[in-house]
């Protein structure tokens, strides 16, 4: 019994202890990197990612492949950070993005970004501005 009290305390610590701007800098960093292997390493087993275009999931292995497949089309996207928005100790943020497709298409983004308490993306929601 005192084990399991102790187990859930420290499953409580590590939860609390989620650093959704950190990791969503780190997220953007692997998505640069275009590391498709990277990417699936940041997923939780079961996640999703779905923007105005696609949605990938129910697993790492499918976000990644659908990632890999923007990577392939759009060889020189890149993603450029200008906010997180947090609250508290969520672990769900808010990240204001850019997107440079190419040298002439550059897109808005808001990523509406939920971690797990292992610090694992469990779901991306894509909204591009009109």
């Amino acid at each position: 019994m005192a084990f399991e009290a102790f187990h859930r305390i420290l499953c409580a610590l590590a939860m609390a202890a989620v650093d959704v701007v950190a990791l969503t800098k780190k997220y953007f960093e692997v998505w640069n990197a275009h590391d498709v292997a990277g990417i699936k390493a940041l997923h939780a087993a079961a996640s999703t990612l779905t923007d105005w275009d696609a949605s990938h999931g129910p697993t790492n292995e499918d976000v990644a492949k659908g990632i890999g497949g923007i990577w392939a089309a759009v060889p020189k996207i890149a993603i450029e950070i200008n906010d997180v928005y947090t609250c508290g100790d969520s672990k769900t943020c808010v990240a204001n993005i850019k997107v440079v497709v190419d040298e002439n298409t550059t897109l808005k983004v808001c990523d509406v970004i939920v971690y797990d308490g292992a610090g694992l993306v469990v779901s991306i929601n894509a909204y591009k501005a009109d």
